[in-house]
């Protein structure tokens, strides 16, 4: 009876073993094609980029990292794909250093002329980050220059900024010029309205390049384009897990049955202890 047990103790764990077996394979079907399209990103930069990714047919998911950071993936077929669409729509954006990143104490004492670097670096990343909030502006860079004057000398330099721009042209950024020196002039000191110099840059796409077919990137032949690759892997993996079921609930049919076979098994042991002890009796008793 106990070797009954353990023999089926070991087809249990050994059904257990394959169904973990093809869990694992499902697993690594789902995630073998997918390679990293970019990462480190903030979480609703990332969102964007899922959102954008997915409404033109790509399948794409979002791995979270232990910092807080995501990381997008896609097919590596549809990789290209994904990059220029993101690119057309300015993504990801520029990243852009703030006041206090700049100005972090480093333990050292600074020199007046590294100082005043660093102060005009800290405005030309915060109004370069400012300017790239407007839609469709892709990337931006502005320059300021502030001299040093003397105060005792007369005919003092006026401090200066030029701001590049490049945008989609199909977004209309030439009619927000005026406010955008404006904006320049009052965030730097001394700074005058005609002293910043705007330069736009339009980039013109196709419509191919806006919104490309996922499909082109998938290999051509002389039949019928096959499904897409989503739907190949969504039906495989579908396949693997039903086999899985069917090995689970054959696992558990089995053990049922090995359980009622040893169930009878020790029942009939039972009745035939029961009737030689019975059979003894009458001779124990003439005894």
């Amino acid at each position: 009876m106990i070797g009954l047990a353990e023999g089926e103790i070991m087809r249990g764990l050994s059904g257990w073993r394959s169904v973990r077996l093809v869990m694992l394979l499902v697993l690594v079907a789902l995630s073998a094609c997918k390679t990293d399209l970019y990462t480190q990103l903030q979480e609703r930069e990332a969102n964007e980029m899922l959102a954008l990714l997915e409404d033109n047919g790509v399948a794409a998911i979002r791995v979270v990292a232990k910092d807080g950071t995501s990381t997008i993936q896609v097919d590596e077929k549809l990789l290209a794909f994904s990059i220029n669409l993101l690119n057309a729509k300015g993504l990801p954006r520029q990243s852009f250093k703030n006041l206090g990143e700049i100005f972090q104490g480093s333990g050292l004492i600074a020199s007046p002329t590294e100082e005043r670097a660093r102060y005009v670096y800290a405005l030309s990343e915060e109004l370069s980050r400012t300017i790239s909030d407007i839609d469709g502006v892709f990337s931006v860079r502005v320059h300021v220059v502030l001299p040093h004057n003397d105060l005792v000398r007369a005919g003092a330099t006026p401090s200066s900024a030029s701001v590049f721009i490049r945008h989609d042209a199909k977004t209309n950024v030439a009619a927000l010029l005026p406010k955008i020196k404006m904006l320049v002039a009052d965030s730097i000191e001394g700074l005058s309205y005609d002293k910043v110099e705007v330069v736009l840059v339009p980039v013109e796409r196709s419509a191919h390049e806006q919104r490309p077919d996922p499909t082109a990137v998938l290999p051509q032949a002389s039949t019928p384009l096959p499904a897409p690759i989503l739907a190949t892997v969504t039906g495989f993996a579908a396949a693997v897990f039903a086999v899985a079921c069917y090995l689970l609930v054959s696992v558990a049919t089995r053990r049922r049955k090995q359980s009622t076979g040893v169930s009878k098994v020790e029942g009939r042991r039972d009745a035939s202890a029961v009737e030689a002890i019975r059979k003894r009796m009458p001779a124990i008793g003439r005894g």
